[in-house]
């Protein structure tokens, strides 16, 4: 063999190695953009979602199938943050609605739930929030959207009032009271003419 010989096998094994790594790396890409395409659509299920921009959003903020109960309380977390920190009555409060929810059979989400009550979680969480209940509360019928509503305004409410106030006056602070004002306003009666 010569030394032309070894240097063309050796050029086309180098050739034949680097193809192979750029094959290996677009077979990764179009896994990933399918298990991505998986993910957005297993979201979208869950979440009664039309808006798959927004399945992504959630995505990217680490929400998904498998923990998206814990999504849906978002406002409940958020009022026990108002303040700046959460009491135990409010820790209570909202484990106790994400209980009758039946966030506790889903342990990703009761898990994350648990985390956000020791951690605020990112204001960019309440925009997403107000977003997907701007889309649920429109794609439902007036009537179920207003029973949604009126449910989650309620417990959130219960955890604004678990604690705070001297015998039961001025238990709502004025940070929890302009969270629930825009929780109402994001859910709108839409059934009343």
């Amino acid at each position: 063999m010569t030394d032309h010989d070894a240097f063309r096998k050796r050029g086309q094994a180098l050739e034949n190695e680097y193809f192979q790594r750029v094959d290996e790396a677009l077979l990764k890409n179009l896994r990933e953009a399918s298990e991505r395409e998986e993910q957005v659509e297993a979201l979208t299920k869950a979440a009664g979602l039309h808006d798959q921009e927004l399945a992504s959003e959630l995505l990217e903020m680490g929400i998904d199938a498998g923990n998206f109960a814990a999504f849906a309380l978002t406002p409940l977390v958020f009022v026990a943050w108002a303040d700046g920190n959460v009491s135990n009555s409010e820790r209570q409060a909202v484990i106790s609605s994400a209980l009758r929810r039946g966030v506790n059979s889903d342990p990703l989400a009761f898990k994350l739930l648990e985390q956000w009550m020791q951690v605020r979680p990112s204001r960019e969480l309440w925009t997403l929030w107000q977003k997907y209940a701007r889309d649920l509360h429109q794609s439902l019928p007036p009537t179920t959207a207003d029973k949604l509503s009126r449910r989650l305004i309620a417990q959130a409410e219960e955890v604004a009032k678990a604690s705070g106030g001297v015998l039961g006056i001025g238990k709502v602070c004025a940070a929890e009271q302009r969270l629930l004002d825009e929780i109402a306003l994001v859910l709108p009666e839409r059934s009343l003419s």
